[in-house]
């Protein structure tokens, strides 16, 4: 499962990082700050993975205060690469949104 897999791969990570003009422009376009990650990760999250050109790939759903977010990162070694981020559309949300949502509560308790 990719949740698995992530987790596996994340347990190893150390620090976050990207592609700073990418970050730049992200925040810009979307009022989404890669730098954020670390906090939308460290909450209840929903893993897939979303490999491409040979390369492992994991789409991250959880929250950024309220918003429901999706981050796509790679795990380089002991460093979570941080590609893209954005708000989770209509469909994601409805699919996520209720398991996010008790994960979440879960997590208050």
């Amino acid at each position: 499962m990719a949740e698995d897999d992530f987790e596996a791969a994340f347990a190893h990570v150390r620090d976050f990082d990207c592609d700073q003009k990418k970050r730049a422009r992200t925040f810009r376009e979307r009022g989404i700050d890669f730098d954020d990650a670390r906090h939308v990760f460290a909450g209840p999250i929903i893993t897939k993975r979303s490999d491409r050109d040979g390369e492992v790939r994991y789409m991250v759903f959880g929250f950024l205060a309220d918003v429901e977010v999706v981050y796509v990162c790679t795990i380089r070694g002991d460093i979570c690469w941080i590609m893209s981020a954005r708000r989770a559309r209509r469909d994601e949300r409805k699919k996520y949104h209720s398991k996010l949502a008790r994960d979440a509560a879960q997590d208050q308790k």
